[in-house]
């Protein structure tokens, strides 16, 4: 029988997903956190690693280091409930060798066929992100068809001062969720994925930005 990890601080979630990944006839096992890892996989071992994005102690990228610095044929999907942060992640992901990545408002079918698909070394993607990823692969991004508005151009400023999503909240008196949503909106008008492409984006095009502080 397929053995699998759940990793997921809410228990909801995890006990959820458990139920359903049973029915389905996988071996299940859930942890809230991710900070016996390491001691865990010394232990045990698991087919495939299913991950929470979000996780208070530890978040899932950070996590599918440390089972991959451990195993790196470990098959890892990537479970999260916002989509929009699948994006700009994605390509950290693929150099991570994180097999795929799934919703959690996906529905119980699309759940199960991610699992099998990574079982069989397959990546199975959302069709959305697969579009996003055509269109964002044939553009080619020019600075003066940019357009970012001053709450973009704020917190892009703040990203290239080199100031973290909490710090650039504060200043601009917004909520840290609301940053993280702006910033997939930047990454995808400048055809980036990550805090680092987007400064070198900054001043590959030249756009000019004041950093302004409260």
């Amino acid at each position: 029988m397929t053995s699998v990890l759940v990793i997921d601080d809410h228990a909801v979630v995890a006990s959820g997903t458990k139920a359903v990944l049973q029915n389905a006839g996988f071996e299940v096992e859930t942890q809230s956190s991710a900070k016996n890892i390491q001691l865990i996989l010394k232990e045990t071992h698991y087919d495939l690693f299913l991950i929470d994005l979000n996780m208070p102690d530890m978040d899932g990228m950070a996590v599918s280091d440390l089972i991959l610095d451990q195993d790196p044929d470990a098959k890892i999907i990537i479970y999260t409930g916002y989509e929009t942060e699948i994006e700009p992640l994605f390509a950290s992901m693929l150099k991570r060798g994180i097999s795929g990545v799934v919703s959690k408002s996906a529905s119980i079918d699309s759940l199960i066929a991610a699992l099998h698909a990574v079982l069989r070394d397959e990546v199975l993607l959302p069709m959305w992100l697969f579009q996003r990823l055509r269109v964002n692969d044939s553009v080619h991004t020019d600075g003066s068809k940019v357009h970012l508005n001053q709450n973009e151009r704020d917190i892009l400023a703040g990203v290239v001062h080199g100031d973290t999503n909490r710090e650039i909240a504060q200043n601009l008196l917004l909520g840290q969720r609301t940053v993280e949503k702006y910033l997939t909106g930047i990454f995808q008008k400048l055809g980036v994925h990550s805090r680092v492409e987007a400064a070198e984006k900054v001043n590959e095009l030249g756009i000019h930005l004041e950093i302004s502080r409260n």
